[in-house]
């Protein structure tokens, strides 16, 4: 047999795949050597062996979390690897980072844009002496400005909003070794409370964050968050380049409560030349719920991600509720939620939605195994549904017969249904599901027709709605599940 080299094309190939080469290289020059990035002296980065569900392979970028004195690192437990969670939506490939670098580079070879805070007018440094403090926190910003555009050194401010009270052991921090803007000068970033309304002993106190740029001369506020009394101080998570773009980001959250819980909202920000503006990076809200965010690189990558552990309460209203972990990954574009990392259930309806959630990608043997737990784990927890234990053991037996019959396990179908049927006569509460069993089996049996077998399971369900109000009866926290949804084939 002759064989042909289309030869155009396989140079093609391999000039593809030299640029793919190179460009990753260069990820990883600009990680080793991020001029920019200059936020505290750092130990060298190590490798990790996890494997992540949203790698994003580029150049690495060793993590360094803001921690000013007497404020707290947050600290987020870690997404087991081996439970990879489920995946949320478009999430970064290994193309990000590739992604990234062209628009880099393309952006570098475009003709140069003056920037919007010129290095050559900054003001130069003085003796100048803070004026006495102000009789409001509202006017705190329009100060610290006039300070900083005479001259002020940042050091002689960090003391002075100390001697303010703005800035405690608890909190608040003034930065300025970090470019956000690239225009080559540091911008400053503070963080301070209001000293009016500040109690040691209150589990919020209200706070800004504030960062100053250098324009014509003198220092401006470019950026700030609400002063509001319900707002806490912001706390930051990472003054520095994140996702490999060769600029620096700021992260923080800012935490209100309510009566009965607490919860933090987190913004990635990054500065837009052209609009002159900080925009957020992330495309929806990061929301904590009774829990901390954190920013590290889980899978090594060298990108870094952000994770929200959330913590909440239960109540009547919104049932049993579940502690997790979403993780928020760069896409090459955005900041988006890729992985939510639940923990182990507590309670058996958490148990169901485990299996119908590996049922639902297709995972059979997982969920057979999932199924059998909502059967026979007896340290699961009940709700308050009357009959709730026999009521989700018959569902989950129901499952196990369409999923078994999906496999192509007759045996175990029909061991499974015959247990079903035996468990749930008429008049007991998981009565609808040994019907919908039988319904299915009986067509499944004549027809060899999956598609089939499901529709008249579900002409069983249509007529006895508990099958699903059973399943929907544990409030807003908690899924909400449709007829068709019971058997989808």
């Amino acid at each position: 047999m002759d064989i042909k080299f289309n030869l155009p094309s396989f140079q093609k190939k391999l000039s593809r795949l030299w640029l793919t080469s190179f460009l990753l290289l260069l990820a990883l020059g600009v990680a080793a050597c991020d001029a920019l990035d200059r936020v505290g002296e750092r130990p060298d980065p190590t490798q990790t062996s996890v494997v992540f569900r949203t790698a994003t392979p580029g150049g690495r970028i060793s993590v360094w979390l803001v921690s000013p004195t007497g404020q707290a690192v947050a600290q987020v437990g870690t997404p087991n690897p081996n439970n990879p969670g489920e995946i949320i939506g478009p999430v970064g490939t290994a193309t990000a980072i590739v992604q990234t670098l062209v628009a880099a580079t393309q952006t570098a070879l475009a003709p140069a844009i003056a920037p919007n805070f010129q290095p050559n007018n900054c003001p130069q440094p003085s003796g100048r002496v803070p004026e006495p403090r102000p009789t409001s926190f509202a006017d705190f910003p329009a100060a610290i400005g006039t300070y900083l555009s005479d001259g002020g050194p940042t050091a002689v401010m960090e003391s002075e909003l100390r001697n303010w009270g703005a800035i405690t052991d608890a909190g608040g921090v003034v930065q300025a070794n970090t470019d956000l803007t690239g225009d080559g000068v540091e911008e400053i970033i503070i963080t301070l409370f209001n000293p009016f309304t500040y109690n040691p002993d209150s589990p919020l106190n209200s706070g800004e964050l504030l960062v100053y740029g250098c324009d014509n001369g003198a220092y401006r506020l470019i950026y700030s968050t609400p002063n509001s009394p319900g707002l806490a101080l912001p706390i930051l998570h990472r003054v520095g380049d994140m996702n490999g773009d060769v600029k620096a980001e700021l992260a923080y959250d800012i935490q209100s409560c309510g009566q009965t819980y607490c919860t933090r909202e987190g913004q990635i920000l990054t500065w837009n030349p052209i609009t002159g503006v900080f925009e957020p990076l992330n495309n929806a809200p990061i929301v904590a719920i009774n829990g901390r965010l954190g920013v590290l690189d889980i899978d090594g990558d060298g990108i870094l991600e952000l994770t929200a552990r959330s913590n909440p309460l239960s109540d009547s209203a919104s049932g049993p509720t579940r502690a997790q972990i979403d993780v928020w990954d760069w896409t090459g574009k955005n900041y988006v939620l890729a992985v939510r990392n639940a923990d182990e259930p507590h309670y058996r309806i958490h148990a169901v939605h485990d299996a119908d959630a590996a049922f639902a990608v297709s995972s059979w043997r997982t969920a057979i195994t999932d199924y059998a737990r909502v059967r026979n784990d007896d340290t699961l927890l009940a709700w308050i549904l009357p009959g709730e234990r026999e009521i989700l053991r018959a569902y989950a037996a129901f499952k196990m017969v369409i999923t078994y019959a999906r496999m192509r396990d007759g045996v175990r179908a029909e061991s499974t249904l015959a247990v079903l049927v035996a468990e749930n006569p008429e008049g007991t509460p998981g009565a609808g599901y040994s019907s919908m069993g039988q319904a299915f089996m009986n067509d499944y049996r004549a027809s060899n027709n999956l598609s089939t077998a499901c529709q008249t399971a579900l002409g069983i369900a249509n007529g006895r709605p508990e099958v699903v109000t059973y399943l929907n009866s544990y409030g807003y926290a908690n899924r909400v599940y449709a007829v068709s949804e019971l058997c989808p084939f």
